[in-house]
């Protein structure tokens, strides 16, 4: 669920970036809307202003339409706003016009990582990606009721993989590990509940390094490297896993006088 969740999420980005209507220049983007028309421009401070009609709905240095589609009848534009950069993903903004009233916008307020929009006839649902070990709202809305909440999600790996069916080929990262339930589990029950902030260290690592039959992964909390990095060691043969995470004390599981030689040799040393 997870991995297609983040597959959802890469295609939205390749998207968005193929999209004509971005502001990226000193031209402003115009689109027709509601009788009316949109301008993407930028200012002195490098930020994009969204407006309509001259009237500002939103800014930010990154400012992007994504799609206009039909949601119970309304024609609804969609806007991708954000700070940009790669540890802030960005917002979207969804902008109407109700029926003899001012065009009118809304967005979830989640500060960053802000799930992107799937769009059906009837609602917009925002399905967050999920990190091992996260819980997470869905929510749904619409433009005549708004908001509301629609369900929880938990992260979950794949039924039926185990052990002896972990396929090291097809971990490109070592976030996909974790799709492997005796990973998962293995995992759960020796971080419990830091398991979601020591996954976190991993997401801006490259593809897990292979020696002497250890798989083994560094990555970091994006902005953060080198104080908030997370170390992850995968034993195929003896079924064990092993984590390190830096903090104001580095933190070992299990105690990292418990780390068999092979493993304790591959320890970063500053950690």
């Amino acid at each position: 669920m997870s991995f297609a969740f983040k597959t959802l999420l890469s295609a939205s980005l390749i998207a968005l970036a193929a999209s004509p209507v971005a502001a990226q220049d000193d031209a402003p983007e115009t689109v027709p809307f509601a009788g009316g028309e949109f301008t993407i421009t930028e200012n002195d401070d490098y930020e994009k202003v969204l407006a309509f009609d001259g009237r500002e709905l939103a800014r930010d240095y990154f400012v992007m339409l994504d799609k206009i589609a039909d949601v119970r009848g309304t024609p609804v534009a969609f806007f991708s706003v954000g700070p940009g950069g790669n540890a802030c993903a960005p917002a979207t903004v969804m902008v109407w016009k109700p029926r003899d009233a001012e065009v009118t916008t809304a967005k979830l307020d989640d500060e960053c990582n802000t799930p992107g929009a799937a769009v059906s006839d009837y609602d917009v649902f925002f399905v967050p990606y999920l990190l091992p070990g996260d819980t997470a709202d869905v929510r749904a809305w619409n433009p005549d009721d708004g908001f509301r909440l629609q369900g929880v999600i938990a992260y979950a790996p794949e039924p039926g993989t185990d052990w002896d069916s972990l396929d090291l080929a097809a971990a490109p990262h070592p976030l996909d590990l974790f799709r492997n339930a005796s990973i998962y589990a293995t995992a759960q029950s020796l971080l419990g509940d830091a398991l979601s902030e020591v996954a976190r260290g991993l997401g801006t690592s490259s593809a897990p390094a292979e020696a002497d039959g250890l798989l083994s992964a560094r990555g970091c909390v994006p902005h953060a490297c080198g104080v908030s990095d997370t170390f992850m060691i995968v034993d195929r043969d003896a079924k064990a896993v092993y984590f390190a995470q830096q903090g104001e004390a580095t933190r070992f599981w299990p105690a990292r006088d418990q780390w068999p030689q092979a493993a304790a040799s591959l320890i970063p040393s500053d950690f």
